[in-house]
């Protein structure tokens, strides 16, 4: 691995592949790429990311879980691309120029290197999709980064502190209020979280923990709709009994004075409260000139190629493939983003050889969700799953992928980590 200033690139090069975004789209391209290459397919790979490290979004739980080391949630590209040909460049895409085969990067609207590609992967990923609710920008954490995480660890110290002071137990109870808003995976991941870990640490201090209130709100009839209906139910049987209350089929109105309300008019206490209620895609990518569905994804062919460019593919959260067993979109997972990446990674191996690119066939292997860290529902090749057996489940997913993208050593150190975690 080496790193390079965006001024470095400007010279051509014959066979550059330029990877922007460093998720797991673009790091599993970029090292797929460089594990299966030849010295005679002349290829140049360059990783285009403003961070030197991947987001692990899937692994935020654990960062939420109450570890003091958020960055367990960062694979670091100096311990992934460890003597692996690859150029790293720590900048921003500004623009694409597709007639000219380059890219320009740097800052918005005044870019400071326009940059040649054979050919380019546009894996930018997402973001987090905040409507405007009045009141919720303001006052909700978002859920799509380490240091969203982060700041949600910091305030749950920050509110048991200040419960901890206060005499009054209606005042206590209100501090001490928890309102996840969003019955997706990564809502009931959050709220189950905080519903593991909350109580057992004001416990451990002194206090009641039934002056805890907790709340996963949801627009929807139900929560988890990507699973099946008995997993469903079982997710909210745990939920209940873990003490999370469920206020299914109401959509948010407003946030004002520490509680939630409901365009029914119910009022949710919600002294902290967290968003996780979607994502699309990166917003700079519907002004790069290239074709984009209504969701701002752009779209792509079944080859993984933006359609009227030859030299552009695009994968990950910010392709809109359409899955042709039923033409819909493939929803935004890691896994989809993980295997159109080695679909593109032998496309563009094929090209590079003078052979035929071929199609990406979006089948799901599985699915796995956790309610706190040692209890998860899901399914895995047609069967359902729950309990420890489907954190174990889960958590396997991860260590896979670090042998993917990384080595042996990566994932030992890593998985020693998760499991200390644990304990």
């Amino acid at each position: 691995m080496r790193v390079a200033d965006a001024t470095e690139l400007c010279s051509p090069s014959p066979r550059r592949v330029l990877i922007a975004g460093g998720g797991y789209a673009g790091i599993t391209l970029a090292t797929t790429l460089a594990h299966r290459m030849r010295e005679s397919d002349g290829i140049e790979i360059v990783l285009v990311d403003p961070r030197p490290f991947q987001q692990a979004l899937s692994e935020l739980d654990l960062v939420a879980a109450g570890t003091s080391r958020p960055q367990f949630a960062e694979l670091w590209h100096a311990a992934i691309f460890r003597d692996l040909p690859i150029t790293a460049c720590y900048d921003r895409l500004e623009a694409v120029h597709p007639s000219h085969s380059s890219v320009d990067l740097g800052p918005r609207e005044s870019p400071t290197a326009r940059i040649p590609y054979w050919r380019l992967a546009i894996a930018t990923g997402a973001v987090a999709s905040v409507p405007p609710v009045p009141g919720l920008a303001e006052h909700a954490i978002t859920m799509w980064s380490v240091e969203d995480a982060f700041k949600l660890q910091r305030r749950i110290e920050h509110q048991f502190r200040r419960a901890a002071s206060l005499t009054d137990p209606h005042d206590r109870e209100h501090a001490l209020s928890f309102t996840v808003v969003g019955g997706g995976a990564t809502g009931v991941e959050i709220i189950g979280t905080i519903a593991a870990v909350l109580p057992k640490m004001i416990k451990r201090s002194g206090y009641d923990p039934r002056e805890l209130r907790l709340c996963l709100l949801e627009g929807r009839p139900d929560i988890l709709y990507d699973l099946p209906e008995i997993q469903r139910k079982r997710a909210r049987r745990q939920l209940e009994r873990m003490g999370v209350e469920l206020v299914c089929g109401e959509m948010l109105s407003h946030v004002a004075d520490g509680c939630a309300y409901t365009e029914s008019g119910r009022a949710v206490e919600a002294e902290t409260l967290v968003w996780c209620g979607g994502a699309h895609a990166d917003p700079d990518a519907s002004g790069w000139g290239l074709e984009f569905d209504n969701s701002g994804r752009l779209i792509v062919a079944p080859d993984l190629k933006v359609p009227g460019h030859e030299a552009i593919y695009a994968i990950g959260d910010v392709a809109a493939l359409r899955d042709p067993a039923d033409n819909r979109v493939l929803p935004m997972l890691a896994q989809f983003a993980i295997r159109e990446a080695e679909q593109v990674a032998d496309n563009i191996l094929a090209e590079a050889r003078g052979t035929a690119v071929g199609p990406f066939a979006p089948n799901m292997h599985g699915e796995f969700v956790s309610i706190g860290p040692r209890w998860g529902v899901g399914w895995m090749f047609g069967l359902n799953v729950s309990g420890r057996f489907a954190i174990v489940m889960k958590r396997l997913t991860y260590v896979i992928y670090w042998l993917q993208v990384g080595s042996f050593r990566l994932a030992w150190s890593r998985t020693r980590q998760m499991l200390a975690m644990h304990k």
